[in-house]
C-alpha cells in the first residue's frame, strides 16, 4: 500500500485547477466515487496517490409502477 495523501492534494493532480470544493470532495469520498476508496484519518480524508475518480457507478432501478415521466427521465439519463 502506498502512502496516503490528503484528498485536496489528490484532487489537484486528478482534476487540475480549479479543484472541487472541500464539501464536494468529501461527498465523493463518502459516496464511494473514488477508487481505491479513501479512508478517514482523524478529521481529514486521505487517499492513495494513484486513486481515480469514478463517479456514480450504479444505474437507477426503474419500476413498472413509476410515473411515466419519471421513467423517461431515468431511462434517458
Amino acid at each position: 500500500m502506498s502512502r496516503l495523501i490528503l484528498l485536496s492534494e489528490w484532487a489537484r493532480s486528478e482534476f487540475g485547477e480549479p479543484i472541487p470544493s472541500k464539501s464536494t470532495l468529501n461527498k465523493y469520498a463518502k459516496n464511494g466515487m473514488i477508487f481505491p476508496l479513501p479512508c478517514r484519518v482523524g478529521k481529514s480524508w486521505r487517499v492513495e496517490a494513484n486513486a481515480r475518480f469514478t463517479g456514480l457507478t450504479t444505474e437507477p432501478v426503474i419500476k413498472n409502477q413509476d410515473h411515466p415521466l419519471l421513467r423517461r427521465i431515468l431511462e434517458d439519463g
